[in-house]
């Protein structure tokens, strides 16, 4: 039975011996029991938690490829985030991993602003591109050098776009004195997202706010806007180079094209 008993004037109930807990202590321990069971780990929160994250293991030799690869270009090692086979949690994750790189995969796997950007091979080739540049710049300050990188590991780069007649009249000029143009050009999108801070390397790069493409380097060195470089070459300033790298002859005559008129200039679009 209730024990009815008074303090202060004011009745107090005092609850049997095997009542119920108050509603307070119950959620209490309810609370205290759900800490006790593991939470299932989560590739969606570690991904959300950083910008860039690479997923690797041990006796990985292309996550350490990846690693040197980003160390050189002033990546942080801490974007590693190293799974353990033998983890209780492994299995979990790779259930997850695999939704995103498919039932069979291979180590590394990375994700990039919450999305997955793929293997070892897939990334290697964004990173060449350029396609983290803003994001490295953003959230390590390292300074986007990916056509630098172009300009000076190939002997000859042209910069070019898609539907750019003056594009066309440089690389049909090229074509004729034998120079392997589909090594030679490189076709900028201005579509990708990568496209913004490519042109401002490009600026810096030749230094200039205004361009008009094509823009041509030689052994690292600038050469200035088309009409300039067909000038040299018929001027003879590259045959040297043409037959040392191309293994081409003393140049034979060559018509230059009409060059196109100012307004089918392919002026960059922000100027």
């Amino acid at each position: 039975m209730d024990v009815r008993t008074f303090y202060n004037g004011t009745l107090q109930v005092e609850a049997k011996a095997d009542s119920h807990k108050p509603v307070v202590q119950a959620e209490n321990d309810k609370e205290n029991q759900d800490a006790n069971v593991p939470s299932l780990p989560s590739l969606v929160s570690l991904t959300k938690c950083n910008a860039f994250m690479v997923i690797s293991v041990s006796n990985c030799p292309q996550c350490e490829e990846l690693g040197a690869f980003l160390a050189a270009r002033g990546v942080p090692n801490t974007v590693f985030t190293k799974w353990d086979k033998s983890s209780k949690d492994y299995p979990e994750l790779k259930k997850q991993l695999s939704t995103h790189a498919g039932a069979t995969f291979t180590f590394p796997q990375v994700f990039a602003n919450g999305s997955y950007q793929g293997g070892f091979k897939e990334v290697m080739n964004k990173a060449d591109r350029g396609v983290y540049d803003e994001l490295f710049e953003r959230e390590f300050g390292v300074e986007p050098t990916t056509l630098l990188r172009w300009v000076e590991r190939r002997p000859m780069v042209i910069f070019s776009l898609p539907n750019c007649p003056q594009c066309d009249v440089l690389y049909n000029d090229m074509k004729k004195r034998g120079v392997p143009v589909q090594d030679v050009f490189e076709k900028l999108d201005k579509a990708s997202p990568e496209y913004a801070t490519l042109k401002a390397q490009m600026q810096k790069l030749i230094g200039k706010q205004q361009f008009a493409f094509p823009q041509t380097f030689v052994r690292g060195v600038y050469q200035g806007d088309y009409d300039q470089v067909i000038a040299k070459a018929d001027g003879g300033d590259f045959e040297d180079f043409f037959s040392e790298q191309f293994g081409i002859g003393p140049p034979a005559k060559v018509n230059a094209e009409a060059l196109p008129p100012m307004g089918a200039m392919a002026f960059d679009d922000d100027f």
